[in-house]
């Protein structure tokens, strides 16, 4: 018990090592205690975290360091050290004057619903998430098999895959191929945990960090809210609503709930860096303060090396941004751009320029761009996911009430522009929901080639922000002012609209109920742990081992036993994918488990040398026992191996 409390101190200590102190040293190094609440800095040190934790450890293994549980600490508080010294330097006459804020402008009842919602958010997320421990998803275990081979050879190793080939008739295991289906982001976080905390990747400690972003990146569109809304006499109250439909409504609507436990790490990140990287480019344009713009810059840097697909969201957003500006805010836009030659000359932003030069073509350059992965991105679609979302399907991932009142919020927000004071908040808001609609449900029209549905699921956020408006201009003049023209008709309003809240509310959680009941995924997922130990001591080097991931549950996580390939061991996709030509180009795979007899499977196994089979107990295992060349060697709840008799 002792030891299991120690272990527990010992890793959320170094979540705080990682995940928030260098950041919010960095920001107490550039900004003092007037410009950024307490609360702000809170929730950006932790983004700011994980980007500062990336480029350290991308600068040790340029440099020839190793990653090890010494040098990562030493690095992240000298580095913290360093930051503290310059605020020193350059904020220590003003230390007792400064002011500390941090709640904001919120009164005691606003405080007491943004607690109730941030609860609400972590209670239902908590609930969903017990049937992830521990971690079973196919996504979190590809990406965790790259984190321990960080962490096992203490430096960064390439993306690469070994595939099987036919050639001059023979199939074999070829040379390993480069990949580019992740990105370094992605995976150092978990790797420096690990080193630092002891905390094995099988444990519960990778979902939990996916659980802490998630957390933060809802945390994020708050603070965002109330940049953009700043102008707003309701800002508080939309930045509160923002806080319900991102934080309950995310946590019970099952496309995005999944998520989390699925180990979907790119598009969680992506959710938590967009959001803050927008927050310092709108203060920017509203306060022409350099510094602004060089968070700005450091966070859209940073997304580019921790998510491709969030990365490219960004930059379309942005790109649209630019032209609804340009083409619907000409003259002042115009006045930005020639009014702010000396800030783009300011020694910082040209430091930071060299500094992005510099790492970008020397320290690490990301791997799609390296293997040209952007082309398989733009251009002709060939992928049927790739190839656009219905109407419906949109509104299920979203979710229905952020789906309704969120398209509500957009052409309100197109009513309200011309009488809005700071008009980029409604640009920015029109750009990024346009760009997630046009990438969702009409690909085509901008030769965007990456899952539809992946694309969507980032359209959360701009909706919950056209959601809260929604509601607040709907209902700010007869429930938030006090000039009703009577009690009845008060009261009438107050009674919709807490209706309409509670509809709203209890048609999310309707839409989960069949996800929170399902409890039988930890012992399912501890039988294939077993099967994975048990295999990792008697697999040879020289032999090879097929799996099923058609009816294994966490067959995925197989791979982290024996950390030979990406691709090991070798497994029996869906067979659909066999089927349509283009994500399956060999047949081995599917035919040593599903025809183990028939020439096919029989030549494979001999080309291969498989020698090892590990299949679902009730569905498979009937056309091995049948074979005499195949024993039965382990056997349990859910799993049975058999070994090739040579």
């Amino acid at each position: 018990m002792l030891e299991f409390a120690q272990s527990q101190v010992i890793l959320y200590l170094t979540i705080a090592l990682t995940l928030f102190v260098p950041g919010y040293f960095m920001l107490l190094a550039f900004f003092d205690k007037e410009k950024l609440s307490l609360l702000e800095r809170f929730i950006i040190s932790s983004g700011l975290s994980i980007l500062i934790l990336d480029f350290l450890m991308l600068f040790l293994f340029r440099i020839g360091i190793i990653f090890t549980k010494t040098s990562l600490i030493l690095t992240l508080i000298i580095f913290s050290f360093c930051c503290f010294a310059v605020y020193k330097k350059r904020f220590e006459k003003s230390l007792e004057a400064t002011k500390r804020n941090f709640f904001l402008t919120f009164s005691s009842k606003q405080l007491l619903l943004i607690g109730l919602f941030i609860f609400l958010a972590i209670f239902l997320r908590t609930a969903y998430l017990q049937n992830s421990l521990p971690p079973s998803s196919t996504d979190l275990a590809h990406h965790m098999y790259w984190s321990k081979l960080f962490s096992e050879t203490g430096k960064i190793q390439d993306y690469t895959q070994s595939d099987i080939i036919k050639e001059n008739e023979i199939y074999q295991i070829a040379s390993p191929r480069p990949i580019s289906d992740f990105v370094i982001g992605e995976h150092l976080i978990f790797s420096a945990i690990n080193l630092i905390s002891g905390a094995s990747f099988f444990s519960a400690f990778p979902v939990l960090i996916i659980f802490f972003i998630n957390i933060f990146g809802l945390l994020a569109i708050f603070i965002l809210s109330l940049q953009l809304f700043k102008e707003h006499p309701q800002n508080s109250n939309i930045a509160i609503f923002t806080l319900f439909f991102s934080g309950a409504l995310f946590a019970i609507d099952p496309p995005q709930a999944k998520y989390i436990g699925g180990g979907l790490i790119g598009n969680m990140l992506g959710n938590l860096i967009i959001p803050l990287t927008f927050y310092f480019y709108i203060r920017y344009l509203r306060e022409k303060e350099v510094i602004l713009l060089f968070f700005a810059l450091f966070f859209s840097m940073g997304l580019f090396y921790t998510h491709h697909l969030s990365g490219l969201i960004f930059l379309l957003t942005f790109a649209g941004f630019i032209i609804f500006s340009v083409l619907f805010n000409f003259k002042e836009t115009k006045n930005i751009i020639l009014g702010q030659k000396k800030i783009l000359l300011s020694p910082l932003l040209f430091s930071f320029l060299i500094f992005a030069l510099i790492f970008v073509s020397i320290i690490y350059t990301p791997t799609y761009l390296k293997n040209s992965a952007v082309n398989t991105v733009v251009g002709t679609i060939k992928k049927v996911e790739h190839t656009g979302l219905s109407l419906l399907q949109f509104r299920n991932i979203l979710g229905e009430a952020r789906f309704a009142f969120g398209f509500l919020g957009f052409f309100l927000l197109l009513f309200f522009y011309k009488k809005s004071v700071f008009k980029y908040s409604f640009l920015l808001l029109i750009s990024w929901t346009t760009v997630i609609m046009l990438i969702s449900l009409a690909p085509n029209l901008v030769k965007i080639s990456i899952p539809s549905s992946r694309v969507a699921n980032y359209g959360v956020y701009p909706l919950v922000l056209l959601s809260s408006f929604a509601i607040v201009s709907v209902f700010k003049k007869n429930v938030a002012e006090k000039d009703l023209t009577s009690s009845l008709t008060k009261k009438l309003i107050l009674s919709a609209f807490l209706l309409l809240l509670a509809f709203t509310f209890l048609s999310g959680f309707d839409g989960s109920v069949f996800y929170l009941k399902q409890n039988n995924n930890n012992s399912n997922t501890q039988q294939t742990y077993a099967v994975g130990e048990y295999l990792s001591s008697r697999v040879n080097a020289d032999d090879l081992l097929a799996s099923d991931h058609i009816y294994l549950f966490a067959d995925s996580w197989i791979k982290l036993f024996f950390m030979r390939d990406y691709y090991f061991p070798s497994f029996r996709a869906n067979f659909e994918r066999y089927e349509n030509g283009i994500d399956k180009d060999e047949f081995c795979t599917r035919d040593m488990i599903s025809n183990p007899g028939g020439e096919l499977g029989k030549k494979c196994f001999s080309d291969l040398g498989t020698n090892f089979v590990m299949v679902d107990k009730t569905m498979d295992s009937t056309q091995f026992q049948k074979l005499n060349n195949f024993w039965q060697v382990y056997s349990n709840n859910e799993i049975n191996v058999y070994y090739r008799k040579k």
